[in-house]
């Protein structure tokens, strides 16, 4: 049996999702490719961070952000795609920004842990569907000619 490349589609609809009876958020899944990558790139700059120093010793680099931040940052830039029902203090109307949206994430942790879990939640669907998907099964065949092939070759062996 020889491999096969088979590509698997990657699922980046966004999908509205209901944070209470008010507001929607608007989001793709957690594996996201954009999302991921930074992610990627997050981590390899902690880790250059971390070699700054000597081994049993911990420090802080001017400048540097903590895990939640830093995932607060990546959700907004990269899975929240847009809200309604979002208020500023005043009660107006709030705007989707990426900046807002990681102020707002870092101030409530319910809203923070939501956006993880439903693009967790967005992700295992999709990944669910597509294996539903690809498990269904064709129709046996017998190895006859289908109806189509069957009529060319009887065409072609007519013609001759």
């Amino acid at each position: 049996m020889a491999l096969k490349l088979k590509k698997q589609p990657i699922n980046t609809e966004a999908l509205w999702v209901e944070f209470d009876k008010d507001t929607k958020i608007q989001m793709v899944g957690i594996d996201h490719p954009h999302y991921q990558i930074a992610l990627e790139r997050a981590r390899r700059r902690l880790r250059n961070n971390d070699t700054k120093f000597e081994e049993g010793n911990v420090g802080v680099i001017d400048g540097e952000k903590n895990e939640t931040e830093t995932q607060a940052q990546l959700l907004s830039n990269f899975i929240v795609k847009g809200w309604t029902g979002v208020e500023d203090a005043d009660g107006n109307p709030l705007e989707f920004a990426p900046d807002v949206c990681a102020e707002i994430m870092l101030a409530d942790p319910k809203f923070y842990l939501f956006v993880l879990q439903q693009s967790s939640k967005i992700s295992a669907d999709a990944k669910l569907e597509l294996q539903e998907t690809l498990e269904k099964s064709s129709p046996a065949s017998t190895g006859k000619k289908s109806g189509q092939a069957k009529l060319k070759n009887e065409s072609s062996s007519t013609n001759a």
